[in-house]
């Protein structure tokens, strides 16, 4: 299996230092361990957890600014991309949000096992968090991959960075959610700024990956209050 992850990022000219790319086969065992007694994921198969969740995290690693100090990833499930990236990135510290407890357990299973310093979990809804925390207009960075539809987890996830950071999420090419997004992108004073398509190293499959900067802050009436998000998105 170490190959098998070191092949591909060989190929995407990633480097890692011999104890991150231990760290990364260690989580994929603790997952898969963790995933015989507790539904964490549907992939259970070990080449396909290291393709389509640790890979698919890491094709985020080239836009990742060096500059950056924090980041944020909502709805992390079992820690994708936001335990990867942690791993990767131990000089950022990571905000790792889920609202299922059985996940964020795991998670804290993970951040001791690897006895990671820069990770924090919280288990908690997002709209519900930035009321009770200090994190409003916070990050530098966000992340999200496969959470609803981009007008929703937008509403989420853009009132915690900080102006002029970037949040950066994982689509399945095709989708067109970009395009529907355009109002929810314009009350939520941010913008588009590139689109990428990356592939898979083993698979092929593609993915895209956006770009988008938060231009002025935002609006306290945002995020709106629990369920309205999803039943009225901007």
């Amino acid at each position: 299996m170490k190959e098998y992850l070191t092949t591909a990022l060989q190929k995407w000219r990633i480097s890692l230092e011999e104890r991150q790319i231990e760290a990364l086969l260690s989580y994929v065992s603790l997952l898969l361990e963790y995933n015989q007694h507790t539904n964490l994921t549907a992939i259970r198969e070990e080449k396909a957890v290291l393709e389509k969740h640790i890979l698919d995290s890491l094709l985020l690693q080239e836009f990742i600014p060096e500059e950056a100090k924090t980041a944020i990833d909502i709805g992390t499930g079992a820690g994708f991309p936001g335990m990867v990236l942690a791993i990767c990135n131990p000089h950022i510290q990571f905000t790792l949000m889920d609202s299922v407890g059985k996940k964020t357990k795991f998670l804290e299973v993970v951040k001791e096992s690897l006895q990671l310093e820069n990770v924090e979990v919280v288990n908690a809804r997002a709209e519900d968090y930035i009321q009770i925390s200090k994190r409003r207009e916070y990050y530098d960075l966000g992340f999200c991959r496969g959470v609803s539809k981009l007008a929703v987890i937008l509403e989420y996830m853009i009132p915690f960075l900080k102006v002029g950071a970037f949040f950066l999420p994982q689509k399945m090419v095709g989708t067109e959610e970009e395009k529907k997004a355009e109002n929810a992108l314009q009350a939520l004073k941010s913008c588009i700024e590139e689109e990428y398509i990356r592939r898979l190293p083993y698979s092929e499959d593609e993915r895209l990956i956006l770009k988008i900067r938060k231009e002025e802050r935002t609006e306290k009436k945002y995020p709106r209050k629990v369920g309205v998000i999803i039943k009225k998105p901007l």
